[in-house]
């Protein structure tokens, strides 16, 4: 029965490895692919090299704000449970989704502007 088993558990691997490994890229498709290493000139690496660091950067502030606003939220709204007064929770709250929505298209007209 352990034998049946393995048999069993090793043609299933080797199944999904050869689907999982049928839609990896070649060599060929990474090299003649678009990327910051394949320019033609200076002028557009340094492009290249701006138009990716401002997409990082406007996804790192994204995350930070999205991350500071939920913890603001949330310790508004610890606080509001014990004194059981809700009004500064609601503007916490009101206040938050509006920052992160404005951060948010911020960071997409930044990617967008960059390209």
């Amino acid at each position: 029965m352990k034998k049946l088993i393995s048999v069993a558990f090793a043609s299933i691997s080797a199944f999904v490895s050869s689907a999982v490994h049928a839609a990896l890229p070649t060599a060929q498709d990474v090299s003649t692919g678009s990327g910051v290493t394949n320019t033609a000139t200076p002028v557009q690496f340094v492009g290249e090299l701006f138009s990716t660091g401002t997409t990082t950067a406007a996804t790192a502030v994204g995350g930070m704000a999205v991350l500071g606003v939920a913890w603001a939220v949330y310790s508004s709204f610890v606080e509001s449970r014990e004194k059981g007064d809700w009004k500064k929770f609601g503007v916490t709250a009101s206040v938050g989704v509006v920052l992160v929505v404005g951060v948010v298209l911020m960071a997409i007209l930044a990617v967008d502007y960059a390209s």
